[in-house]
Order: structure tokens, then C-alpha cells, then sequence
């Protein structure tokens, strides 16, 4: 890898490609996968990002299989609504159902309410890395302000 291509891709992917990615980037890119999203359309920033948040979030003094469960439901979580914010309504509930669209619906009028700081956290990501469907960032925009 030449100084030009790290530079191109950044840090972040000199070091994904080098080392390789992690078991729980490799997780969150399934599940993206399984909502409908190609992952490459998702920064490597932005899914080691997610995945050092739940790493955060799990405690430590659960039991390993406990531990294990809830990563993997917060990785889950943060793949159907990151995929949402990417896809948008129309796309994620051809992908998947209207069903789980509506809940991703929800957890983004609560976390523009402050009521939830994981999902809202994930949503800015999806703003800040420009990934975000443009419907999704508008109303996200005009609801936050």
C-alpha cells in the first residue's frame, strides 16, 4: 500500500487492511448485510465507532455469555437502524418489512427526543459520514433543531 492510497482511504482502512477487521466489525457487517445494506457503503470509522460504543456499554462484570447476548442485540440494533438511516423508509422495508421500519421510525423520534443516546449517537454518525439517506437527514435536521 502506497503513502498515496493511505492517505486516499485513510487511516482507518490502512489499519482494517493491515490487521484485518475485527470479529465485531465483521458481525456489524453481517448484519447490515442481512438489513439490506452492503456494508462497504458504511465507513470503517464509522462501524469501529459503533462497535467501541457497545464495548462501552456492555458491563464488564456479566457473565461471558451474557456479555456475548448483549453485544450481539446491540449490534443488531445499531445495524437495523444505521441500515434505515442509509437505505430510508422505502428501501429498508422492501428489504426487510414495514414492520421494522415503523420500529426504526420510532427509535429515531426518540432519540431526537433525548431518549435514547446509543441510537441517537448512531444516527449522527450516519449524518456526519454523509452516508445518511437525504429524506432521513432532512427530517433528522428539522426535528433536532
Amino acid at each position: 500500500m502506497s503513502a498515496g492510497e493511505i492517505r486516499e482511504g485513510g487511516m482507518f482502512a490502512f489499519v482494517a487492511e493491515l490487521f484485518g477487521k475485527s470479529r465485531e466489525v465483521r458481525d456489524l457487517d453481517r448484519c447490515l448485510h442481512q438489513m439490506g445494506l452492503n456494508s462497504h457503503a458504511v465507513n470503517d470509522a464509522t462501524k469501529f465507532t459503533i462497535c467501541k460504543w457497545i464495548r462501552e456499554i456492555v458491563p464488564a462484570q456479566q457473565t461471558v455469555e451474557a456479555k456475548d447476548q448483549q453485544r450481539a442485540d446491540l449490534q443488531r440494533a445499531a445495524g437495523e437502524l444505521l441500515a434505515y438511516c442509509v437505505l430510508g423508509r422505502g428501501d429498508f422495508a422492501d428489504a426487510n418489512s414495514p414492520e421494522l421500519a415503523e420500529a426504526q421510525e420510532a427509535r429515531i423520534l426518540e432519540a431526537t427526543e433525548g431518549q435514547n443516546d446509543f441510537d441517537a449517537g448512531v444516527i449522527m454518525l450516519a449524518l456526519h459520514a454523509n452516508i445518511a439517506d437525504p429524506d432521513i437527514a432532512a427530517r433528522v435536521e428539522i426535528e433536532s433543531e
